[in-house]
């Protein structure tokens, strides 16, 4: 999701967005200067935080499930919804873990999910 698309969803303005991802209000991953925030981690944010029920922990969504062990660039780019040079620098740079295999490059899905977890704006000391 876009910082836009959540200010939209919470009715506040982007500065509002951008100082709740900065305090780990609203779950999120801090990745260079980029965030990534993922619809399904919004989600079950937005369920623990139901003026009618007893707020609880926001439940681990593993926005990562789906998708193979070993990733492409083209899996990164929707995955984060980041443009191909962005994936290339961040691969490039080591920001995401990756392989330069023969012309192409690999991300392994656990690695991957340390990396989230090491950009991670929730402020938990838990293993992925």
């Amino acid at each position: 999701m876009t910082t836009v698309q959540v200010a939209k969803i919470l009715s506040v303005g982007r500065v509002t967005v951008f100082t709740r991802l900065s305090n780990g209000v609203i779950p999120a991953y801090q990745i260079e200067r980029s965030w990534v925030i993922f619809r399904d981690e919004v989600r079950a944010w937005l369920a623990t935080t139901n003026s009618r029920a007893p707020q609880t922990p926001v439940p681990q969504v593993d926005v990562l499930q789906s998708l193979n062990d070993e990733l492409t660039y083209r899996d990164l780019m929707t995955l984060f919804s980041k443009s191909k040079p962005t994936v290339y620098r961040w691969m490039e740079s080591g920001v995401i873990p990756a392989f330069h295999v023969g012309s192409r490059w690999v991300v392994q899905k656990s690695q991957l999910r340390q990396a989230l977890h090491d950009y991670s704006n929730q402020k938990s000391t838990s293993a992925p």
